[in-house]
C-alpha cells in the first residue's frame, strides 16, 4: 500500500489536532506512525501483560479517548484514511468489536471502508470460527453485530450475518442478549434476506417454545415474521397446539398466536382444543389461554365443554378455574344471553358446594348478575 500521497500516519493526526481534546493528542504525541505504516502492514508487539498487540491504533482503539480520536479521524469521510486505520486493526476486528471502547471504531469502521474491505472484515468474522455468534452473546459485542446488520442491510454481505446467526439459532434465541440480534435481524431486514431464519425458527419452535428464556424470544420473533413463513409457522403451531397448550412454557406460545387474531388460525385451534378446556382451565398458565378463548371467538366451544362436563364444579372450585368461570360468566352475558343461561342453569344445579373456598367468588358473581 502506497501512503506517499498523504503523507505519514502522523501527519494526519496533526490535521486533526486542533479540534480534539488535548488528554488525547497529547497522548500519542511524538509516535512514529509513518514508520508504522510505512510498507502497509502493521506491525505488533507482544505487550508485558499478555494483553493486546501495542499496534498503536489498536492500543488507542482501546482507550476511551483514543477511540474517540480515531472516530474524530474517521469523520473525514477520506478513504485514505480510513484505509490506514483498517490496515491496522484487521487482524483483530473481533477483540475490537466486543471491547467497551473499541467497538465505537468498528462501527463508524464498517460504515467507512469499501465493499471489498467488508467483505474481508466478513470472512474474517464468519469462515475460520463463528466471531458472529460469540459477539452476539457479548454485552458489548451485540451492539457491534446489531450494527452490522444496518450497515449490510443493502449489501449481498449480509447473507454472511445470517448464515452466521442461522448456525446458532437455537443458542441464540434462548440467550438474553444474543435474542437482540435475531429481532434486530427481524426488525431491519426483508422477509426474504430473512428466510433462513425463519426457516430455523420452525424447525426449533418445540423446542423454543418449552423453554423459560426461549418462548420470550419466540413470541417475539412470531410478532415479527412477515411474509408466507408466516403462515407456515402459525400453522405448524396449530399442528402441535395440544401439546403446547399443556405445557407450562408452550402454552404462551398459543397465547401468543391467539393474540393475533387471525381468524382462521384461531378457528382451527379453538377446534382442536376442544376436550381440553376443563383440564386447561385449572392450570395457572392454561386458565389464562382459556379466557383468552373465552374473550374471543372461542368462548361458545368453551362455554359448551363447561355446560357438558361433570367436572364443573372442580373448576369452580379450583383456584384458578374459578376465575375462568367468572370471565365465561361475563363475556356470555354481554355477548350471547341463551349460552349464558344454559351456563347459569349448570352452576344452579351445585350452588350448594359453593359456599366455602374459591367456589365463594363464583356465588357471589353469580347473585350479581341476577
Amino acid at each position: 500500500m502506497d501512503f506517499s500521497g498523504i503523507g505519514s500516519f502522523g501527519s494526519c493526526l496533526d490535521d486533526f489536532s486542533g479540534k480534539y481534546m488535548s488528554p488525547c493528542s497529547c497522548m500519542y504525541h511524538g509516535v512514529d506512525w509513518s514508520n508504522d505504516f510505512s510498507n502497509g502492514n502493521p506491525r505488533f508487539y507482544a505487550t508485558s501483560d499478555g494483553g493486546y498487540p501495542s499496534n498503536i491504533v489498536i492500543t488507542m482503539a482501546m482507550t476511551e479517548d483514543g477511540s474517540k480520536f480515531l472516530l474524530e479521524l474517521l469523520s473525514s469521510k477520506d478513504s485514505r484514511v480510513s484505509n490506514l486505520i483498517f490496515s491496522r486493526v484487521f487482524e483483530f476486528i473481533f477483540e475490537l468489536m466486543i471491547h467497551q471502547f473499541g467497538r465505537y471504531l468498528f462501527q463508524q469502521l464498517i460504515v467507512s471502508v469499501d465493499e471489498i474491505r467488508l467483505q474481508m472484515i466478513m470472512e474474517k468474522l464468519t469462515v475460520a470460527e463463528n466471531h458472529i455468534y460469540h459477539a452476539s452473546v457479548h454485552k458489548y459485542g451485540n451492539f457491534s453485530v446489531k450494527k452490522l446488520i444496518t450497515a449490510l442491510k443493502r449489501s449481498p454481505l449480509i447473507t454472511y450475518v445470517i448464515k452466521a446467526l442461522s448456525n446458532k439459532f437455537e443458542e441464540l434465541m434462548t440467550d438474553p442478549t444474543g435474542q437482540y440480534v435475531i429481532l434486530e435481524c427481524l426488525d431491519v431486514l426483508d422477509s426474504r434476506t430473512n428466510d433462513l431464519l425463519y426457516v430455523r425458527a420452525m424447525e426449533g419452535c418445540l423446542e423454543l417454545s418449552r423453554h423459560e428464556r426461549g418462548v420470550v424470544s419466540m413470541n417475539a420473533f412470531i410478532a415479527r415474521i412477515k411474509g408466507p413463513r408466516l403462515d407456515q409457522l402459525l400453522n405448524w403451531i396449530c399442528d402441535n397446539v395440544r401439546f403446547l397448550a399443556q405445557d407450562p412454557t408452550g402454552n404462551y406460545v398459543v397465547q401468543c398466536v391467539i393474540g393475533l387474531e387471525n381468524p382462521a388460525i384461531n378457528d382451527r385451534i379453538f377446534s382442536l382444543l376442544e376436550g381440553l378446556y376443563v383440564k386447561l382451565s385449572m392450570a395457572k398458565a392454561g386458565s389464562h389461554l382459556v379466557e383468552q378463548c373465552l374473550r374471543l371467538s372461542g368462548m361458545n366451544r368453551v362455554i359448551s365443554e363447561f355446560i357438558g362436563s361433570d367436572q364443573l364444579v372442580f373448576v369452580v372450585k379450583d383456584r384458578y378455574g374459578n376465575y375462568v368461570v367468572q370471565t365465561a360468566l361475563k363475556e356470555s352475558k354481554k355477548r350471547d344471553s341463551r349460552i349464558h343461561a344454559s351456563l347459569i342453569v349448570k352452576l344452579e344445579e351445585r350452588l350448594d358446594c359453593l359456599r366455602h373456598g374459591y367456589g365463594r367468588n363464583i356465588r357471589t358473581l353469580f347473585k350479581s348478575l341476577q
